[in-house]
């Protein structure tokens, strides 16, 4: 966010499944005729949409073309007005709207006395009524400090509306002590869902930087964030990448866009949001105010839609890989991420697999294990953007590769289910019985 906001497939398909695929089998109908919530869903969103001239019924279809299901929009719309404008495009796109209100910053930025309740049912009686209400945005990346005030103000929204969650979205470990409120990374997750109580945790991390990937903090985050958020069985969302800010971030190529997607996929996020689709001016569209902290400004470029309204080369990677989980990602929303192992050139760095297991140096490869009954599904994901990942999988004799789920940038050697050759970011998921 900001940074201040899918049965069984026969070898004789396999070829055709080698690529993405959006195609509807019988699982995926089942998925889709649930009565699926915010929290439930797989969700796929982005931030920052179309400023105030250009929201029109043509952006928003736009929007829903890029595979992009839940919208914050940002970017000037930071009231009811603007907020139901664009859920009201949202009704008629199929787009779900998680509205920013700037009504709730005075007493979201820094602590306070005495919480403005009724700015807070101001704020529900506005959106909560509306179909394509989702969310309400409550802060971005808070500190540790303000975890009890936002809990207050979590719950008022819950007593005011139980349909809709009260999201908070949490700084990733690349923060300071002072931004985070805490010497380390893992007791600032648990300090937050033990204080606030959250439905879900969301969090950001944008790894590509400019003449680096961050590698080790991308996984360790994950890894992290999967462990808490499952001792308390809630699901977890990861902002992700989707433009470049001078002098800090690039702007990611297909592959790592791929990555993002499929590494956290192994590790069992139930959605993904893109930072940013549409490219925000420097202020992100907010007005400063005397009581707020200082507004951050930066140069953001080249997000799926830049400056002038244009479609970048981002626009057809993010919704490909928004296509890619459509597939792979809901399909996976009934299964429970039971392991998660990562290796690279051959060797077990972190975590269990305990029914498939690498063979080979060019293994730098993460294996996340899904359970359903007697069926496992098995997330193959090159752990590398850069670097293509050649394998081969040995499978626990009590277990048989039945087929391929779903597969992108993945290629298997003369039709074998268990050696592959992954492109950077390319990822495969296999059914077991």
């Amino acid at each position: 966010m900001k940074r201040e906001v899918i049965y069984f497939v026969t070898l004789l398909f396999l070829g055709f499944l080698i690529s993405c695929g959006t195609e509807n089998t019988g699982e995926q109908t089942d998925s889709a005729e649930k009565e699926l919530t915010f929290l439930t869903d797989f969700k796929i969103i982005a931030y920052s949409g179309p400023p105030q001239e250009e929201v029109t019924l043509e952006r928003y279809q736009e929007i829903a073309e890029a595979g992009i299901e839940y919208l914050v929009p940002g970017n000037g719309a930071f009231d009811g007005e603007t907020n139901l404008k664009a859920m009201d495009l949202g009704l008629k796109t199929g787009i779900k709207i998680i509205p920013v209100d700037i009504r709730l910053m005075p007493f979201t930025f820094k602590k306070v006395d005495a919480i403005d309740t009724a700015a807070i049912k101001a704020i529900v009686n506005d959106y909560k009524d509306h179909p394509s209400m989702a969310a309400y945005v409550v802060r971005d990346e808070p500190g540790g400090e303000l975890f009890p005030g936002l809990r207050d103000i979590s719950n008022i929204f819950k007593e005011e509306d139980s349909l809709h969650e009260p999201l908070i979205n949490l700084l990733p470990s690349y923060g300071s002590p002072t931004q985070l409120g805490f010497d380390d990374y893992r007791t600032h997750i648990i300090s937050f869902i033990e204080t606030v109580n959250p439905g879900l945790l969301s969090y950001d991390y944008y790894a590509l930087r400019e003449g680096a990937t961050m590698y080790e903090g991308w996984f360790n985050d994950l890894s992290i964030v999967r462990e808490e958020t499952r001792k308390v069985d809630i699901p977890f969302v990861i902002f992700i990448q989707s433009e470049g800010i001078d002098k800090g971030l690039r702007v990611p190529n297909r592959a790592e866009i791929l990555w993002q997607v499929n590494t956290a996929l192994a590790y069992g996020t139930r959605g993904v949001g893109w930072f940013c689709y549409w490219t925000p001016e420097p202020d992100q569209g907010f007005s400063q105010h005397d009581e707020e902290e200082p507004l951050l400004v930066e140069a953001h470029y080249n997000a799926m839609i830049d400056l002038h309204g244009n479609r970048t080369d981002l626009y057809k990677h993010v919704k490909e890989a928004n296509f890619y989980l459509k597939k792979a990602g809901k399909g996976l929303l009934d299964w429970d991420n039971t392991d998660v192992a990562r290796y690279e050139a051959g060797k077990l760095l972190e975590g269990t697999s305990p029914v498939v297991a690498p063979e080979g140096k060019g293994a730098s490869i993460v294996i996340g294990t899904y359970r359903m009954d007697d069926k496992v599904r098995v997330v193959v994901s090159n752990s590398s953007c850069e670097i293509p990942a050649s394998f081969f999988l040995t499978i626990d004799s009590q277990w048989k590769a039945e087929g391929i789920f779903a597969s992108i940038d993945a290629t298997p050697e003369k039709e074998s289910l268990t050696s592959w050759t992954l492109n950077p970011g390319g990822s495969v998921v296999l059914e077991l019985k």
